[in-house]
Protein backbone atom coordinates (compact mmCIF):
# COMPACT_ATOMS: atom_id res chain seq x y z
CA UNK A 1 0.00 0.00 0.00
CA UNK A 2 1.94 3.26 -1.00
CA UNK A 3 1.84 5.74 1.75
CA UNK A 4 -0.93 7.96 3.15
CA UNK A 5 -0.84 11.39 2.85
CA UNK A 6 -3.11 11.83 6.43
CA UNK A 7 -0.02 10.09 8.22
CA UNK A 8 2.76 12.64 7.75
CA UNK A 9 0.81 15.67 8.75
CA UNK A 10 3.63 18.47 9.92
CA UNK A 11 6.11 16.14 7.53
CA UNK A 12 5.06 15.97 4.28
CA UNK A 13 8.45 15.76 3.20
CA UNK A 14 8.63 12.52 4.59
CA UNK A 15 5.65 11.42 2.59
CA UNK A 16 7.09 12.40 -0.84
CA UNK A 17 10.45 10.49 0.38
CA UNK A 18 8.34 7.46 1.09
CA UNK A 19 6.25 7.96 -2.33
CA UNK A 20 9.53 7.66 -4.18
CA UNK A 21 11.00 4.70 -2.41
CA UNK A 22 8.20 2.72 -2.51
CA UNK A 23 7.13 3.57 -6.29
CA UNK A 24 11.14 2.68 -7.16
CA UNK A 25 11.40 -0.53 -5.32
CA UNK A 26 8.52 -1.73 -7.05
CA UNK A 27 9.87 -0.97 -10.60
CA UNK A 28 13.63 -1.83 -9.03
CA UNK A 29 12.17 -5.38 -8.30
CA UNK A 30 9.68 -6.54 -10.86
CA UNK A 31 12.68 -6.16 -13.40
CA UNK A 32 14.97 -7.88 -11.18
CA UNK A 33 12.49 -10.70 -10.02
CA UNK A 34 11.96 -11.28 -14.39
CA UNK A 35 15.75 -11.27 -15.11
CA UNK A 36 18.72 -10.56 -12.96
CA UNK A 37 18.04 -12.71 -9.11
CA UNK A 38 15.47 -14.47 -8.03
CA UNK A 39 17.00 -13.10 -4.29
CA UNK A 40 16.04 -9.55 -3.19
CA UNK A 41 18.04 -8.02 -0.22
CA UNK A 42 16.54 -4.76 1.41
CA UNK A 43 19.23 -3.05 4.01
CA UNK A 44 17.27 -0.47 5.99
CA UNK A 45 20.71 1.31 7.55
CA UNK A 46 19.03 4.09 9.59
CA UNK A 47 15.47 1.79 10.19
CA UNK A 48 14.09 4.34 13.48
CA UNK A 49 11.06 4.11 14.27
CA UNK A 50 11.53 7.74 14.89
CA UNK A 51 8.26 10.53 14.39
CA UNK A 52 5.50 8.26 12.94
CA UNK A 53 1.97 8.33 13.37
CA UNK A 54 0.63 5.12 12.67
CA UNK A 55 2.07 3.41 15.57
CA UNK A 56 0.46 0.14 15.27
CA UNK A 57 1.12 -0.59 11.99
CA UNK A 58 4.14 1.51 11.52
CA UNK A 59 2.57 2.52 7.82
CA UNK A 60 4.29 5.76 7.91
CA UNK A 61 8.04 4.18 8.24
CA UNK A 62 10.16 3.25 5.59
CA UNK A 63 10.80 -0.50 7.00
CA UNK A 64 7.01 -1.11 6.54
CA UNK A 65 6.80 0.76 3.37
CA UNK A 66 9.60 -1.60 1.99
CA UNK A 67 7.73 -5.07 3.13
CA UNK A 68 4.72 -3.87 1.94
CA UNK A 69 5.76 -3.12 -1.81
CA UNK A 70 8.59 -5.99 -2.10
CA UNK A 71 5.76 -8.23 -1.05
CA UNK A 72 3.06 -7.32 -3.12
CA UNK A 73 5.38 -7.81 -6.18
CA UNK A 74 6.56 -11.03 -5.17
CA UNK A 75 3.14 -12.51 -4.86
CA UNK A 76 1.75 -11.06 -7.84
CA UNK A 77 4.78 -12.52 -9.85
CA UNK A 78 3.99 -15.85 -8.29
CA UNK A 79 0.15 -15.52 -9.03
CA UNK A 80 2.29 -15.05 -12.90
CA UNK A 81 4.30 -18.84 -12.25
CA UNK A 82 7.22 -17.56 -11.49
CA UNK A 83 8.66 -19.62 -8.49
CA UNK A 84 11.41 -19.25 -5.90
CA UNK A 85 11.55 -15.42 -5.29
CA UNK A 86 12.71 -14.35 -1.81
CA UNK A 87 13.09 -11.02 -0.35
CA UNK A 88 15.43 -10.89 2.73
CA UNK A 89 14.86 -7.74 5.12
CA UNK A 90 17.80 -6.40 7.33
CA UNK A 91 17.10 -3.23 9.56
CA UNK A 92 19.55 -1.45 11.71
CA UNK A 93 19.34 1.20 14.31
CA UNK A 94 20.90 2.19 17.05
CA UNK A 95 18.40 3.36 19.40
CA UNK A 96 17.25 1.20 22.34
CA UNK A 97 14.10 2.15 22.12
CA UNK A 98 13.82 2.20 18.22
CA UNK A 99 15.54 -1.27 18.09
CA UNK A 100 12.98 -2.84 20.84
CA UNK A 101 10.08 -1.90 18.73
CA UNK A 102 11.88 -2.92 15.60
CA UNK A 103 12.71 -6.49 17.15
CA UNK A 104 8.66 -6.10 18.04
CA UNK A 105 7.52 -5.86 14.84
CA UNK A 106 9.29 -8.70 13.04
CA UNK A 107 8.24 -10.86 15.58
CA UNK A 108 4.71 -10.07 14.84
CA UNK A 109 5.58 -10.73 11.04
CA UNK A 110 7.09 -14.03 11.06
CA UNK A 111 6.32 -14.77 7.56
CA UNK A 112 9.06 -12.64 6.53
CA UNK A 113 12.46 -13.15 6.19
CA UNK A 114 13.22 -10.10 8.97
CA UNK A 115 16.27 -9.92 10.55
CA UNK A 116 17.35 -6.62 13.27
CA UNK A 117 20.58 -5.04 13.93
CA UNK A 118 21.21 -3.02 17.19
CA UNK A 119 24.20 -0.18 17.55
CA UNK A 120 25.21 2.14 14.56
CA UNK A 121 25.03 0.98 10.63
CA UNK A 122 28.85 1.14 10.19
CA UNK A 123 29.77 -1.35 13.36
CA UNK A 124 26.78 -3.78 11.67
CA UNK A 125 28.37 -3.74 8.15
CA UNK A 126 29.97 -7.17 8.18
CA UNK A 127 27.47 -8.86 9.86
CA UNK A 128 24.78 -7.43 7.11
CA UNK A 129 27.25 -7.94 4.50
CA UNK A 130 27.51 -11.94 5.64
CA UNK A 131 23.35 -12.20 5.24
CA UNK A 132 23.35 -10.60 1.76
CA UNK A 133 26.16 -12.40 -0.09
CA UNK A 134 23.93 -13.52 -2.74
CA UNK A 135 21.40 -12.02 -4.58
CA UNK A 136 20.81 -8.00 -5.46
CA UNK A 137 20.81 -5.54 -2.41
CA UNK A 138 19.28 -2.49 -2.16
CA UNK A 139 20.65 -0.08 0.68
CA UNK A 140 18.20 2.82 2.24
CA UNK A 141 20.82 4.89 3.88
CA UNK A 142 18.67 8.02 6.17
CA UNK A 143 20.49 9.50 8.42
CA UNK A 144 18.78 12.49 10.40
CA UNK A 145 22.08 14.26 9.51
CA UNK A 146 25.82 13.68 8.45
CA UNK A 147 27.07 11.69 10.96
CA UNK A 148 28.17 8.75 8.78
CA UNK A 149 31.82 7.14 8.96
CA UNK A 150 31.28 6.94 5.12
CA UNK A 151 34.73 5.26 4.23
CA UNK A 152 33.22 1.85 6.04
CA UNK A 153 29.81 2.44 4.36
CA UNK A 154 31.60 2.60 1.03
CA UNK A 155 33.35 -0.54 1.00
CA UNK A 156 30.35 -2.06 2.47
CA UNK A 157 28.29 -0.77 -0.46
CA UNK A 158 31.41 -1.48 -3.03
CA UNK A 159 31.46 -5.45 -1.93
CA UNK A 160 28.11 -6.35 -2.65
CA UNK A 161 25.71 -6.49 -5.92
CA UNK A 162 23.39 -3.85 -5.74
CA UNK A 163 22.06 -0.42 -5.51
CA UNK A 164 21.47 2.05 -2.68
CA UNK A 165 19.22 5.16 -2.43
CA UNK A 166 20.98 7.92 0.00
CA UNK A 167 19.14 10.79 1.56
CA UNK A 168 21.33 13.83 1.85
CA UNK A 169 19.99 15.99 4.45
CA UNK A 170 20.54 19.33 2.40
CA UNK A 171 18.89 22.09 5.07
CA UNK A 172 21.25 20.74 8.06
CA UNK A 173 24.65 20.32 5.35
CA UNK A 174 23.24 24.15 4.58
CA UNK A 175 23.03 25.35 8.25
CA UNK A 176 26.01 24.09 9.39
CA UNK A 177 28.83 22.54 6.54
CA UNK A 178 30.62 26.15 6.91
CA UNK A 179 30.95 26.32 10.54
CA UNK A 180 34.49 24.46 11.63
CA UNK A 181 33.34 23.48 14.98
CA UNK A 182 31.77 20.25 12.38
CA UNK A 183 34.89 20.29 10.33
CA UNK A 184 35.71 16.99 11.57
CA UNK A 185 32.02 14.93 11.30
CA UNK A 186 31.73 16.35 7.64
CA UNK A 187 35.13 15.12 6.91
CA UNK A 188 33.81 11.25 8.54
CA UNK A 189 30.90 11.95 6.04
CA UNK A 190 32.97 12.96 3.15
CA UNK A 191 35.80 10.43 3.94
CA UNK A 192 38.25 12.84 3.33
CA UNK A 193 39.57 14.79 6.64
CA UNK A 194 40.83 17.38 4.18
CA UNK A 195 38.20 18.14 2.66
CA UNK A 196 38.10 21.89 3.54
CA UNK A 197 40.46 23.07 0.93
CA UNK A 198 38.42 21.50 -2.09
CA UNK A 199 35.17 22.89 -0.72
CA UNK A 200 36.79 26.73 -0.17
CA UNK A 201 38.10 25.94 -3.47
CA UNK A 202 34.78 25.83 -5.29
CA UNK A 203 32.99 28.47 -6.47
CA UNK A 204 30.04 30.90 -4.37
CA UNK A 205 27.55 28.88 -3.80
CA UNK A 206 25.31 27.32 -1.09
CA UNK A 207 27.12 24.96 1.17
CA UNK A 208 24.81 22.05 0.52
CA UNK A 209 25.37 22.21 -3.26
CA UNK A 210 29.51 22.57 -2.43
CA UNK A 211 29.35 19.40 -0.21
CA UNK A 212 26.78 17.49 -2.43
CA UNK A 213 29.55 17.59 -5.13
CA UNK A 214 32.02 16.87 -2.93
CA UNK A 215 30.16 13.72 -1.53
CA UNK A 216 29.67 12.58 -5.33
CA UNK A 217 33.26 12.95 -6.15
CA UNK A 218 34.04 10.71 -3.50
CA UNK A 219 31.73 7.98 -3.91
CA UNK A 220 32.71 7.89 -7.90
CA UNK A 221 36.05 7.47 -6.64
CA UNK A 222 35.42 4.54 -4.02
CA UNK A 223 33.46 2.67 -7.02
CA UNK A 224 30.24 2.80 -5.27
CA UNK A 225 28.38 3.32 -8.15
CA UNK A 226 28.44 3.98 -12.16
CA UNK A 227 25.72 6.50 -12.15
CA UNK A 228 24.85 8.96 -9.28
CA UNK A 229 21.89 10.47 -9.60
CA UNK A 230 19.65 13.07 -7.49
CA UNK A 231 16.58 14.78 -6.91
CA UNK A 232 15.63 17.64 -4.43
CA UNK A 233 12.51 17.29 -1.59
CA UNK A 234 11.16 20.54 -0.60
CA UNK A 235 9.52 21.27 2.41
CA UNK A 236 6.03 22.29 1.21
CA UNK A 237 4.83 24.22 4.50
CA UNK A 238 7.97 26.67 3.44
CA UNK A 239 9.09 25.54 -0.05
CA UNK A 240 12.38 25.22 0.52
CA UNK A 241 14.81 22.01 0.19
CA UNK A 242 14.91 19.38 2.77
CA UNK A 243 16.64 16.73 1.56
CA UNK A 244 18.10 15.34 -2.02
CA UNK A 245 18.17 11.63 -2.29
CA UNK A 246 21.20 10.07 -4.97
CA UNK A 247 20.50 7.19 -6.33
CA UNK A 248 23.97 4.83 -6.78
CA UNK A 249 23.30 2.33 -9.20
CA UNK A 250 25.87 0.89 -11.75
CA UNK A 251 22.61 0.12 -14.39
CA UNK A 252 21.32 2.85 -16.96
CA UNK A 253 17.96 0.76 -16.57
CA UNK A 254 18.44 2.24 -12.66
CA UNK A 255 18.80 5.60 -13.82
CA UNK A 256 16.30 5.74 -16.23
CA UNK A 257 13.97 4.38 -13.35
CA UNK A 258 14.62 7.13 -11.20
CA UNK A 259 14.21 9.55 -13.91
CA UNK A 260 10.80 8.26 -14.30
CA UNK A 261 9.17 8.17 -10.58
CA UNK A 262 11.25 11.09 -10.01
CA UNK A 263 8.62 12.56 -12.93
CA UNK A 264 5.75 11.19 -11.24
CA UNK A 265 6.43 12.24 -7.32
CA UNK A 266 6.79 15.74 -8.35
CA UNK A 267 3.18 16.42 -9.44
CA UNK A 268 2.83 14.68 -6.18
CA UNK A 269 5.13 17.58 -4.76
CA UNK A 270 3.02 19.89 -5.90
CA UNK A 271 -0.20 18.72 -5.38
CA UNK A 272 1.19 18.53 -1.64
CA UNK A 273 2.23 21.91 -1.73
CA UNK A 274 -1.01 23.05 -3.25
CA UNK A 275 -3.59 21.33 -1.35
CA UNK A 276 -1.53 22.59 1.88
CA UNK A 277 -1.57 26.30 0.47
CA UNK A 278 -5.49 25.56 0.02
CA UNK A 279 -5.95 24.52 3.40
CA UNK A 280 -4.18 26.85 5.57
CA UNK A 281 -5.68 29.92 3.02
CA UNK A 282 -9.69 29.31 3.64
CA UNK A 283 -9.47 30.63 0.23
CA UNK A 284 -10.03 28.39 -3.07
CA UNK A 285 -6.86 29.08 -5.26
CA UNK A 286 -7.13 30.95 -8.37
CA UNK A 287 -6.23 27.71 -11.01
CA UNK A 288 -7.64 24.20 -10.94
CA UNK A 289 -5.09 21.70 -8.97
CA UNK A 290 -4.29 19.73 -12.57
CA UNK A 291 -3.47 23.41 -14.16
CA UNK A 292 -0.70 24.22 -11.48
CA UNK A 293 0.81 21.04 -11.43
CA UNK A 294 1.14 20.69 -15.38
CA UNK A 295 2.49 24.41 -14.81
CA UNK A 296 4.89 23.92 -12.32
CA UNK A 297 6.14 20.76 -13.79
CA UNK A 298 6.64 22.36 -17.04
CA UNK A 299 8.30 25.49 -15.46
CA UNK A 300 11.18 23.57 -13.76
CA UNK A 301 10.15 19.74 -13.68
CA UNK A 302 11.33 15.88 -15.69
CA UNK A 303 11.63 16.97 -19.16
CA UNK A 304 10.50 20.87 -19.28
CA UNK A 305 12.30 22.96 -21.84
CA UNK A 306 14.50 24.20 -19.94
CA UNK A 307 16.38 20.81 -18.87
CA UNK A 308 16.17 19.68 -22.49
CA UNK A 309 18.29 22.59 -23.44
CA UNK A 310 20.82 21.29 -21.24
CA UNK A 311 20.07 17.83 -22.04
CA UNK A 312 21.14 18.57 -25.67
CA UNK A 313 24.20 20.28 -25.01
CA UNK A 314 25.13 17.76 -23.00
CA UNK A 315 24.16 15.22 -25.89
CA UNK A 316 26.49 17.28 -28.16
CA UNK A 317 29.45 18.06 -26.02
CA UNK A 318 29.19 14.19 -25.26
CA UNK A 319 28.95 13.14 -28.90
CA UNK A 320 32.23 15.55 -29.91
CA UNK A 321 34.58 13.96 -27.23
CA UNK A 322 33.39 10.68 -28.24
CA UNK A 323 32.18 10.05 -31.98
CA UNK A 324 29.99 6.50 -32.22
CA UNK A 325 29.02 6.76 -28.66
CA UNK A 326 26.05 4.41 -28.58
CA UNK A 327 22.69 5.60 -27.62
CA UNK A 328 22.06 3.73 -24.66
CA UNK A 329 25.11 4.82 -23.27
CA UNK A 330 24.92 8.21 -23.99
CA UNK A 331 21.55 8.29 -22.29
CA UNK A 332 22.28 7.05 -18.80
CA UNK A 333 25.24 9.72 -19.10
CA UNK A 334 22.92 12.12 -19.56
CA UNK A 335 20.12 11.25 -17.45
CA UNK A 336 22.28 10.83 -14.36
CA UNK A 337 23.01 15.10 -14.69
CA UNK A 338 20.17 16.15 -16.34
CA UNK A 339 16.28 15.89 -15.08
CA UNK A 340 14.76 14.06 -18.33
CA UNK A 341 14.09 10.65 -19.61
CA UNK A 342 14.64 8.50 -22.66
CA UNK A 343 11.37 9.55 -24.56
CA UNK A 344 13.22 13.02 -24.33
CA UNK A 345 16.23 12.48 -24.87
CA UNK A 346 14.72 10.73 -28.58
CA UNK A 347 13.53 13.49 -29.46
CA UNK A 348 16.26 15.54 -28.57
CA UNK A 349 18.13 13.35 -30.69
CA UNK A 350 15.87 13.37 -33.50
CA UNK A 351 15.83 17.60 -33.68
CA UNK A 352 19.44 17.26 -33.24
CA UNK A 353 19.86 14.88 -36.45
CA UNK A 354 17.09 16.94 -38.63
CA UNK A 355 18.98 20.41 -37.73
CA UNK A 356 22.21 18.67 -38.75
CA UNK A 357 24.12 18.95 -35.59
CA UNK A 358 24.40 14.74 -35.48
CA UNK A 359 24.61 12.20 -37.37
CA UNK A 360 23.17 8.72 -37.00
CA UNK A 361 21.06 5.66 -38.99
CA UNK A 362 18.01 4.58 -38.52
CA UNK A 363 16.41 1.58 -39.55
CA UNK A 364 13.53 1.58 -42.36
CA UNK A 365 10.60 2.62 -40.42
CA UNK A 366 11.99 3.95 -37.22
CA UNK A 367 11.82 7.43 -36.23
CA UNK A 368 14.39 7.19 -33.00
CA UNK A 369 17.45 6.19 -32.15
CA UNK A 370 17.44 2.58 -30.59
CA UNK A 371 19.82 1.64 -27.57
CA UNK A 372 22.50 0.07 -30.07
CA UNK A 373 22.37 3.46 -32.22
CA UNK A 374 25.75 5.10 -32.23
CA UNK A 375 25.52 8.63 -32.73
CA UNK A 376 28.11 10.87 -34.30
CA UNK A 377 29.19 14.61 -34.81
CA UNK A 378 28.17 16.09 -38.29
CA UNK A 379 30.48 16.21 -41.26
CA UNK A 380 30.68 20.37 -41.83
CA UNK A 381 31.02 21.28 -44.99
CA UNK A 382 34.42 22.21 -46.88
CA UNK A 383 34.48 26.43 -47.48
Amino acid sequence: MPPRIENYRGREQSFIKHLFLNQYLESAAYKLFQGRSPIFNFVDAFAGPWRVSDTNRYSDASFSQAIETLEMVRRSLLDMGRTGLKVRFRFCERNPASVAKLREFAAEKPEFDIQVFSGPFEDNLNGIRSVCQDGFTFTFIDPTGWNVESAKVFEFLRSLNGEFLFNFMAEEVNRHAGWDGVAASVGRFLADPAWKDAFEAMPEGPNETKILQLLKAKMKEAQVATYLTDMAIRKPREDRIKMRLILGTHSGFGVEVFRTVQEKVEKEAVRTRHTIQTEESGQSQLFPEDQVIAFETDRDGVGCSGHKELASELMLRTVACRPGVAFSTLAAEVMEQVPVRTTHLNKVATANRKAGLLRFDLPGGKRTPSPSTRLWPSIKPKK
